[in-house]
């Protein structure tokens, strides 16, 4: 079984790459929310996989892949992130990042990696493949959406929501399938993580 640390500053993150990977297959044996964090946690265990957000709050992951590659010379870096930019790609290869993956493709594109990883084939996801950052505007969301996004975002379940805004839960799981579908988002964890980096939802 391959051991795995995950690096994100939002939790939602965390979970949701927890979640998504086979049990049987992977086990995830340290989480941090920040780059000390990250580095601590390091400190301590030697992965086989670390999954890391490119923007940490206290720093960047690349920066730390870059501190801590050479004492972790068997463990893969993925880097996982929003940011589509050329330069960014450049700087996690730089660090001695082993995969770049864009948070917006699907939680399946990340795992297929991690088996490539193992093989000992890096995934870089190129700048010149991924479509450009949406803007606030461009996703079209309603006055409502955007209040149903808000609460979706402070971990409101359906039911709650629909009790708050005296809606149905029907009705509220019908403006969430167009909320993931305008942002082009194909779960809850991916619809808050374009959400938080687009400024749709205050943090």
């Amino acid at each position: 079984m391959k051991t795995i640390v995950v690096i994100d500053d939002h939790a939602f993150i965390r979970a949701g790459i927890v979640d998504a990977l086979p049990k049987s297959e992977y086990s995830i044996i340290g989480q941090a929310a920040s780059k000390s964090e990250g580095l601590a946690l390091l400190n301590s265990v030697s992965p086989d996989f670390c999954i890391v957000d490119l923007n940490l709050g206290d720093g960047l992951g690349s920066d730390l892949i870059s501190e801590v590659k050479s004492k972790h010379l068997k463990t893969k870096f993925i880097v996982l992130t929003m940011d589509d930019e050329e330069r960014s790609l450049q700087q996690a290869k730089l660090s001695g990042a082993d995969a770049y993956i864009l948070k917006s493709t699907p939680i399946d594109t990340l795992i297929k990696s991690l088996t490539e990883l193992a093989k000992n084939n890096p995934v870089f996801q190129t700048a010149g493949k991924i479509a450009p950052k949406k803007i606030l505007k461009s996703f079209e969301l309603t006055k409502r959406e955007l209040e149903i996004l808000q609460l979706l975002g402070a971990g409101s379940t359906a039911s709650a929501m629909g009790q708050q805004l005296f809606l149905s839960e029907a009705t509220i799981k019908s403006h969430l399938s167009a909320i993931y579908r305008k942002l082009d988002a194909s779960n809850r964890s991916q619809a808050l993580s374009i959400a938080f980096e687009n400024n749709l939802v205050q943090q």
